[in-house]
């Protein structure tokens, strides 16, 4: 009996250490999104994130990766690039987004911060074996 109940407090001792770390890691992030913001990730992944992040961890974008580097102090420029779309490169969206949905989504972008690096899989038609930039196979 004694040996349970040892056993016992041993195995309660074990997840009371660790319970800080685990609410650490799932408590709310020091600066939460505002509504407008909220609605802008809203848009961005129904609209957006099919070009502008990967599918897969080993798939290539179509777009550019936008975050918070690329969208401050250039917010007229993303909103023109938005608006009117880039020729033979991204659609404009001036008829199926407002100009609210489209701030929305800047404000979003703001706060996205630079995705982190990893090695790109840069195949090409020319180039099916490696890394186009340094002739590297992968």
């Amino acid at each position: 009996m004694l040996q349970r109940v040892l056993f016992f407090l041993g195995v309660l001792a074990f997840f009371s250490s660790i319970s800080p770390s685990i609410q650490a890691q799932q408590s709310k992030p020091s600066n939460p999104l505002t509504d407008t913001q909220k609605e802008g990730r809203r848009i961005f992944q129904q609209r957006c994130a099919v070009c502008h992040t990967p599918p897969t961890a080993i798939a290539k974008r179509y777009g550019p990766a936008l975050y918070k580097e690329i969208v401050e102090d250039n917010e007229d420029t993303i909103r023109d690039t938005i608006m009117e779309g880039r020729e033979a490169l991204m659609p404009g969206f001036k008829y199926g987004l407002t100009r609210p949905e489209i701030d929305s989504i800047i404000e979003y972008l703001k706060t996205v911060k630079r995705p982190s690096s990893r090695p790109s899989n840069n195949r090409t038609a020319g180039n099916p074996e490696g890394n186009s930039s340094t002739g590297e196979t992968n």
